[in-house]
């Protein structure tokens, strides 16, 4: 086990990066390796874990209304550190009235609370026996495999145990939502660095020393999530994230609004059509058939938004996602 801790000049966050493996098993125990966090904070068996990313969800240590008030209540006592895992996608927190500690993390893992003012990942795990999960096999991952199941072979695991290596960013604050939004994408989309080597005095062709997709920055509430070519070869598919939920900013979780001329700063926007999330059809041969429910809405934050839009100009809700064609010439 390797660990490296980094406090950035500049930056309001502390990033813990880590090595794992190969988890010895030689002594016939499978283990699980986790980094805990402790701090004085008051939580009272709480603490938030979001929702692939979107909302976060308030979790209870030892909630014995796990799977709804109507389910049969679910004994804790019986999993006391299991029963309280729960899964975290981009990042987790917890907060009293004055303080707030978030980790955020690169990849998927699980975590939980087990003591107030504490927080723990699971970073590694190797087992020598099925966890009675569904898969039927140990979760022993190895670097060259395994050989065929039965009855074609015996299942034996080949080579040493895999070796992770990730970061997580830990992050402190008054909210613990605000906090963590402001640093989730960057965690876990992090940009993709390419490099290329040329022989020596080898003359190369730049047309641009340097290129930006953008017109203009986004704001700060908005993420693009899908920027893809389509089958014409003027036509791309595009879809925007808003990144903050309902009061988790005074300022970053109202309306955030969007100019789809800024995606295009090389090309003139002529079409844009909405569609459905998955984009498999028009939104407006959708809502046609929509069935309305009765519900209530915060005001603010209701279909009415939309009047303000044009062409190009588009409004984002809260945790909104919307996909649109856009037909550039």
């Amino acid at each position: 086990i390797k660990q490296i801790t980094r406090l950035i000049h500049g930056k309001n966050y502390v990033e813990v990066e880590y090595v794992v493996g190969p988890v010895p098993i030689d002594d016939g125990v499978g283990k699980n390796v986790f980094s805990r966090y402790s701090t004085t904070i008051e939580s009272k068996g709480q603490f938030y874990t979001d929702s692939n990313g979107r909302e976060f969800m308030k979790r209870e240590r030892g909630d014995s209304h796990l799977f709804g008030y109507d389910a049969p209540d679910y004994n804790t006592e019986l999993e006391p550190i299991a029963g309280n895992y729960y899964p975290v996608n981009t990042a987790m927190f917890l907060q009293d009235r004055s303080r707030s500690f978030g980790v955020l993390v690169d990849r998927s893992q699980g975590g939980s609370s087990l003591a107030d003012g504490s927080l723990e990942l699971m970073i590694q795990r190797r087992l020598l026996h099925d966890d009675a999960r569904g898969v039927g096999e140990a979760l022993n991952e190895t670097t060259i495999g395994i050989t065929p199941c039965p009855p074609h072979g015996d299942a034996t695991r080949i080579g040493d145990g895999v070796i992770v290596k990730g970061i997580h960013r830990l992050v402190i604050g008054k909210s613990g939502a605000s906090q963590a939004r402001s640093q989730m994408d960057q965690v876990f989309s992090q940009p993709q660095v390419f490099v290329a080597s040329a022989l020596s005095g080898a003359h190369v062709p730049f047309n641009k020393a340097r290129l930006s997709m953008l017109k203009t920055s986004l704001p700060e509430n908005v993420m693009v999530i899908t920027f893809a070519a389509m089958d014409d070869e003027n036509t791309f598919l595009v879809r925007l994230a808003h990144q903050y939920g309902l009061d988790e900013s005074n300022v970053l979780s109202g309306p955030a609004y969007v100019n789809l001329q800024d995606l295009f700063p090389n090309h003139d926007v002529s079409v844009v059509i909405e569609k459905t999330l998955s984009a498999n059809q028009d939104r407006s041969s959708w809502k046609e058939r929509q069935l309305h429910w009765n519900v209530d809405t915060k005001e603010g934050y209701s279909e009415k938004g939309r009047s303000d839009e044009n062409i190009h100009g588009i409004v984002l809700k809260p945790l909104e996602i919307r996909t649109f064609v856009v037909h550039v010439s």
